[in-house]
């Protein structure tokens, strides 16, 4: 018998989704999540196409926070007249973990949106996976944004 964990090695029969999927689960982006890692990223993009989400748009504005974040130099700034955004940022940088060698700037965003009142915590790797691959990251990791957070969050702004 096969553990949920092999199956999505197994299902793919690609050694380089073997590879990441090890790192994702080395790197706790996976958490306790069992299923494989196709499986999530599937379901997820199922959910992200329910909400009727574009995700460039979504990740753009993501990329915008966090570049107008960073003029504040650790204080808030109003974005928009509809986000206040600060951004923490520590030396260094993380790989990206499905090995295309994007050099994440460890750094934090934090936002709410002053209409709503929502809130949104993400780090600029998190918002890597969601751009270029679709990965929200499994449940219960730290940086896990679920799809409907993230479109309650930007809705109505």
């Amino acid at each position: 018998m096969t553990n949920s964990r092999d199956e999505g090695s197994q299902h793919t029969g690609d050694p380089r989704t073997a590879e990441i999927e090890k790192e994702l689960r080395r790197w706790k982006f996976l958490k306790d999540d069992d299923r494989p890692l196709a499986r999530i990223i599937e379901e997820d993009m199922a959910e992200v196409a329910h909400l009727n989400m574009d995700l460039e748009e979504i990740t753009a504005r993501m990329k915008r926070l966090y570049d107008e974040g960073r003029a504040g130099f650790g204080d808030s700034v109003t974005v928009d007249d509809t986000f206040e955004v600060s951004v923490r940022e520590d030396r260094g940088i993380i790989p990206c973990p499905f090995l295309d060698h994007y050099p994440s700037p460890k750094a934090i965003v934090e936002a709410t949106n002053l209409k709503s009142g929502k809130k949104l915590i993400f780090s600029i790797l998190a918002w890597h996976l969601i751009q270029s691959h679709q990965f929200f990251q499994g449940k219960g990791s730290p940086f896990r944004i679920e799809p409907q957070d993230l479109h309650d969050f930007f809705a109505g702004s």
